[in-house]
């Protein structure tokens, strides 16, 4: 993963006025801007999965736009819209393992429960452990929480903790305009700020 900047995160007001099951119910209602505000909040989440698997890029990208293509053909069938990132998580774990295990191209199930059934059929030796898919779920409730957070605190966090290596204090300082001595205090006050997001 290459460093992340603060262009590359997605502060879009849409992502946080309205919530999965809101965003599920307007695409079926054809909604465009639903539809790539959806595809934004967890592009990230579904494409790490089938990378940490060990698959190329290629293939992830090849998983990515399954998934997702599998939720468009499937969207009317979705009985509980607000868990639709479980819906997500799932079927990418599925056809991750799908291809790791063939090979051969995309099995796509009739319905979640044969999704289930046939996941539960997989060695338990996956390299999609569960462990691993709870710490990418955490990562992607950390970046999510990250948007509602001010710019300088999204600024500080990103830059700290979203990058392979870490910025310096002096660095952080340079990009926000203050001294590097209020580095450490702004970082505080911004950590306890998501916190308090992320347990709401």
């Amino acid at each position: 993963m290459t460093g992340t900047t603060l262009e590359q995160i997605n502060f879009s007001a849409k992502s946080l006025e309205k919530s999965d099951a809101e965003l599920v119910l307007a695409c079926r209602r054809g909604d465009e801007a639903a539809w790539n505000t959806l595809v934004d909040r967890y592009q990230r989440l579904i494409i790490t999965i089938p990378r940490r698997a060990g698959l190329t890029e290629e293939q992830a990208a090849d998983v990515f736009q399954e998934v997702f293509l599998t939720l468009f053909e499937k969207l009317d069938e979705i009985a509980q819209p607000e868990r639709i990132r479980s819906w997500l998580v799932t079927t990418a774990k599925f056809k991750t393992w799908a291809t790791v295990r063939s090979g051969k191209g995309f099995y796509s199930p009739e319905t979640e429960e044969e999704m289930e059934h046939e996941m539960a059929s997989l060695a338990d030796a996956s390299p999609l452990a569960d462990d691993i898919l709870i710490e990418l779920e955490r990562q992607h409730q950390i970046r999510t929480a990250l948007k509602e957070l001010e710019e300088r605190c999204r600024t500080i966090l990103s830059m700290l903790y979203l990058r392979d290596a870490a910025a310096s204090y002096s660095e952080v300082a340079t990009a926000i305009g203050v001294g590097e001595t209020s580095i450490s205090p702004l970082r505080s006050r911004c950590l306890q700020k998501l916190a308090k997001i992320l347990t709401r």
